[in-house]
């Protein structure tokens, strides 16, 4: 028993030892403290590593969120200023004036503008319009002047003002006439006209460039994979039906005559290698009454046409730098209610006057896009309308003037946007003012 005390003293003893040796060692014991903490820290490092890291995956899909509301925003703030602005330019009892900013003459060619495609009124005829300057003729329906030989290379003022019976001015606009002549010195040029089903016949086309030559203009080479005209033929790239997107992204299954030969996209560079040409120094693209149905439709660069419209000329000004683009302005619609005839009062083109207002504003916006500090070095904006005669260039036939009389008037037919043949040469005629006229710069 005494034994077995002993040696439960010895063994109490021993262990009392063994605790003090490792108290007499305190260097192990912080250290495992001090790696006790740094897991410790560790843990907490990672969960805010891991918790910033979710927040930064909510930050950046809140950020794209927000970056794509305020694309939006900006869109719609766009189109509400563009509206304010239309609705602080057009008062109650103001007529807007569409005239250009300028307009191309010829020696010896008689230039005539017709009030009602420049006028925005149902019958502007009700209006007194007058006319300011120091040369022309003031009639019923139109300015008219014939410049001689000594007004060659003189810019005339004319202003146009619609005002009220009394004299009142309710819109006014005033433009330039610039007089000039076919350059027979005028170097060789590759020109390519585009365009839609007004452009499909190729009367405009074989109708300026003959004039021009006929003047004795320089050389000019048309391109082109269609060929038409009117008394003679010429190339050119004019497609019924199409639009400006057609000829960047094709025609349904038919690819645009600009695809790049290899990959995506289009290409004036392949163009050229494909047809035999060596470059293209002029672009005139007569464009486009397809794609802008709507009445009172307002345009802006963010939107179709013009996104298209952007596109293409870029395309173009990047593959042939120094090159020259021509926009020519769409004529007005039949005013004797050819679209109404035509459409159905449900169709977008069924409203004869709404559409006209919408081609109104089509051309402004040409006009911008050309006007614009980017373009505006290269590019250039015809007008077409104020030089057609929408009343009487325009298909009509006699129809009954009701039921039950047999008395006729002219009524449209025919679409109410495509020209008599007559209408076609009138555009011709435009584009050979607009091949007289040199470049500046």
């Amino acid at each position: 028993m005494k034994k077995l005390r002993i040696i439960v003293i010895f063994l109490f003893c021993s262990l009392l030892l063994v605790g003090c040796s490792t108290e007499e060692n305190p260097q192990i014991t912080t250290l495992e403290n001090e790696l006790i903490a740094l897991e410790e820290e560790l843990v907490l490092l990672e969960t805010a590593i891991y918790n910033l890291e979710t927040t930064a995956t909510d930050y950046e899909d809140r950020i794209a969120y927000l970056e794509a509301q305020r694309s939006t925003l900006r869109t719609q703030i766009q189109d509400l200023e563009r509206r304010v602005g239309e609705m602080e330019t057009v008062k109650p009892n103001e007529i807007q004036v569409f005239l250009a900013d300028k307009y191309y003459l010829v020696p010896n060619e008689n230039f005539q503008l017709f009030y009602r495609s420049v006028i925005r009124a149902v019958d502007p005829y009700r209006y007194y319009i007058k006319l300011e300057g120091t040369v022309g003729h003031a009639y019923n329906r139109y300015y008219e002047f014939m410049p001689t030989a000594t007004d060659n290379g003189k810019t005339y003022t004319l202003t146009l003002s619609v005002c009220d019976d009394n004299g009142n001015e309710l819109g006014t606009k005033t433009t330039s006439l610039i007089v000039s002549g076919a350059n027979s010195t005028a170097p060789t040029k590759n020109i390519l006209c585009i365009g839609d089903s007004l452009t499909a016949n190729g009367y405009w086309v074989s109708r300026g460039s003959g004039l021009y030559q006929s003047a004795g203009g320089g050389a000019i080479n048309l391109l082109g994979t269609i060929t038409g005209g009117y008394g003679t033929t010429v190339r050119y790239e004019g497609r019924g039906g199409w639009q400006w997107s057609s000829f960047v992204n094709g025609y349904g299954s038919v690819p645009s005559p600009f695809k790049k030969t290899t990959g995506t996209g289009i290409s004036f560079l392949d163009y050229c290698t494909r047809n035999g040409y060596t470059h293209i120094d002029e672009l005139y693209i007569l464009m486009t009454w397809n794609g802008i149905g709507g009445s009172f439709r307002t345009f802006s660069m963010l939107s179709e046409p013009f996104v298209s419209a952007k596109a293409l000329i870029d395309q173009f000004h990047s593959d042939f730098p120094s090159g020259k683009v021509t926009l020519l302005g769409i004529p007005q619609p039949s005013v004797h209610a050819g679209l109404g005839a035509y459409y159905t009062i449900n169709q977008s083109y069924g409203d004869n006057y709404g559409q006209f207002v919408t081609a109104l504003n089509y051309n402004q916006q040409l006009e911008t896009f050309a006007k614009s500090a980017t373009y505006a070095t290269f590019m250039r904006y015809v007008d077409v309308k104020g030089q057609f005669d929408s009343e009487y260039n325009m298909p009509t036939e006699s129809k009954p003037v009701n039921n039950q009389n047999n008395a006729t008037e002219p009524v449209g037919n025919a679409m109410g946007m495509h020209p008599t043949t007559a209408g076609y040469l009138q555009i011709g005629d435009v584009f050979y003012r607009a091949l007289c006229q040199e470049w500046e710069g």
